[in-house]
């Protein structure tokens, strides 16, 4: 169902490390994409995502997923748009944290890829979310080639560095793989 894209066929190639760049820095700086992306997703839906639709943070009948944290490290169960508006706060917090992420030079802590990770899983989270749940609001209000421009982006940027395992994108795994072939078979023409 998922056919509207924007101008995705330089997507795969504007998330790979350029040369001279450091790896880091360079996740960090597409971290910052990303996360607007996922704000702006998170706008997008927050009319049609509420307590009352969505009071559980799922992707599908048989996956939900809860929110622990440094401060609350005990998961909870929260309804969607709980959960995201906790990600954009904690995302936020994590992402202007200078000793992650350095304003003055690349990331170098041992805890900015385990950080990023954990970013990115959870942001993969909302976009199953919103696949599975919104789709057809995105549809009916014409943002489906957003939707999929900025989720093939962040699923390029994911696989480029490994971080989000596969078994995670397991909701998504269809639209991944349809994805993945689809523009293997446009770069094969």
């Amino acid at each position: 169902q998922a056919k509207e894209s924007l101008g995705t066929a330089e997507v795969r190639d504007s998330v790979r490390l350029p040369a001279g760049i450091d790896r880091n820095e360079w996740i960090a700086s597409e971290m910052y994409g990303r996360f607007e992306d996922l704000c702006h997703m998170v706008s997008t839906i927050s009319d049609v995502c509420s307590e009352s639709t969505c009071p559980k943070m799922c992707a599908g009948k048989h996956t939900s997923y809860n929110w622990a944290d440094e401060k609350q490290p005990a998961p909870r169960a929260t309804s969607a748009p709980d959960y995201m508006r906790t990600l954009v706060m904690y995302a936020e917090d994590c992402l202007s944290d200078q000793t992650l992420v350095p304003s003055d030079g690349p990331p170098n802590s041992p805890a900015f890829l385990p950080m990023v990770k954990k970013l990115c899983k959870r942001f993969f989270r909302v976009y199953a979310h919103a696949y599975i749940h919104h789709f057809e609001d995105f549809q009916q209000f014409g943002g489906e080639g957003s939707l999929n421009c900025t989720f093939k982006h962040f699923l390029y940027f994911v696989l480029e560095f490994d971080l989000v395992d596969r078994d995670s994108m397991q909701p998504l795994s269809g639209l991944v793989k349809k994805f993945l072939e689809e523009d293997q078979s446009k770069g094969a023409r």
